[in-house]
């Protein structure tokens, strides 16, 4: 079956499945979740900025044998329980932002038990992540010597490491999320299958996933045969249309490159990073001390991204909506536009500043007029940002969780919401 045969052709989506935002305040849901995210990543890069401050200039002394427990383990369990104090630290200064940004600033609130079991769980996985990133360059780092070694490890050799471990981390996304939240995962019945062949999607790769989180909107998940997860609540029967437009989007950031743009731009772009920051530190990565401050200058790292990768990602979505346009028809993609935002900010406009600055996803306006114009601003890196942030990890940043799409929803810290 060929793309132009799709049977949801302009069909016209529920009204009665788009979430109201609570009338109790005046400050719109989309700024409500900017404040906590402006707050989350501020607050983070001014604890990394005073951290790293005070090492640097003595205020907190750190001789070349400090170990976390006053005794060395072998310097990668040295390195981990650094890095894993770092970001306990930090997970603990940010729990009430966060709480306020899974349980009180949603839509659907969840009980305090449930939501600081989730955030428990989710702190938990990526803690042990960050460690287990620490230990491997401590090993390494340990371990390598002769002519083309400095102190002991290559700056190089650190960028390098980074791909391997990005890699490592996007190729085990969808395990990795379900570790960090209840995402229950399981095959496509013949309907959504059949739909996913019409649109040249191989119906073997679609998994349905049961996210509570209405901004869930999965995506391609792994590198090698990647699987493409789609949350259950599109597979019903009122939103057939939007299911039918997301399948053909899915597909065409596929086919036209832009995933693996995003994928190789995420890894580059921390590798790039760590080879900064490695010309940049005075120990060496056999040091423990070293992984106390390695967490707080990728947390640095990971804010650039943030203010300079959102442009090519908003471009691969303006790309994937022009792409289905004849496939599927100009009031179908126009009606899953305005859906998905309504799950997700519910911003039909925002400034351009703000846009520019804090949004991978171009407001429900611009991708509308743009539709009309047939705009595609680029071929642009699908998902790049938040990629990056995601395989941040690699290099112990602590910045991936706390920004406005996810902060305090677990469900989202590994697979990110959305176009």
């Amino acid at each position: 079956m060929s793309t132009s045969s799709i049977p949801t052709r302009d069909l016209p989506l529920s009204p009665a499945a788009v979430p109201v935002p609570s009338p109790r305040t005046a400050v719109p849901y989309a700024r409500q979740r900017l404040r906590l995210g402006i707050v989350g990543v501020g607050t983070s890069v001014v604890l990394a900025i005073t951290w790293i401050v005070a090492i640097a200039t003595g205020g907190v002394a750190l001789s070349s044998d400090w170990t976390p427990l006053g005794q060395s383990l072998g310097a990668p369990l040295d390195a981990a329980l650094a890095a894993l104090m770092v970001f306990a630290v930090h997970a603990l200064l940010m729990a009430p932002l966060e709480y306020v940004g899974g349980a009180r600033v949603v839509r659907r609130r969840p009980s305090l038990g449930a939501w600081l079991v989730a955030w428990v769980r989710g702190i938990a996985v990526l803690g042990a992540l960050v460690a287990l990133s620490a230990a491997a360059f401590a090993a390494v780092g340990s371990n390598v010597s002769g002519p083309f070694a400095s102190s002991p490890f290559t700056v190089f050799g650190t960028a390098l490491l980074v791909v391997v471990l990005s890699i490592a981390l996007l190729a085990a996304q969808g395990p990795i999320a379900r570790l960090v939240a209840a995402l229950p995962v399981r095959e496509t019945d013949p309907q959504v299958r059949a739909f996913a062949a019409a649109t040249g999607v191989p119906a073997a790769r679609v998994r349905v996933t049961g996210a509570t989180d209405e901004s869930f909107v999965g995506g391609w998940v792994g590198l090698r045969n990647p699987e493409l997860w789609v949350p259950a609540h599109w597979t019903e029967a009122p939103r057939a249309a939007l299911l039918a437009v997301q399948l053909a989007r899915r597909n065409a950031q596929m086919v036209s490159g832009a995933r693996w743009r995003g994928v190789w731009g995420a890894i580059a772009w921390n590798a790039v990073g760590m080879l900064v920051i490695a010309a940049l530190l005075p120990w060496g990565f056999d040091e423990a001390r070293t992984y106390l401050v390695l967490p707080a200058a990728a947390t640095l790292w990971s804010f650039i991204g943030v203010l300079f990768l959102p442009t090519p990602s908003r471009a691969a979505v303006y790309a994937a909506d022009c792409a289905v346009l004849d496939a599927v028809g100009h009031a179908a993609v126009s009606d899953a536009v305005t859906q998905l935002d309504r799950w997700q900010d519910d911003e039909a406009e925002r400034s351009a500043r703000v846009e520019r600055v804090f949004h991978p996803v171009p407001s429900r306006g611009n991708r509308l007029r743009a539709l009309t114009v047939r705009e595609e601003r680029g071929r642009g890196a699908h998902q790049l940002t938040r990629l990056a942030l995601f395989s941040s990890l690699a290099t112990m940043s602590l910045l991936g969780r706390v920004v406005h799409c996810n902060v305090g929803r677990p469900a989202l810290w590994v697979i990110y919401p959305g176009d």
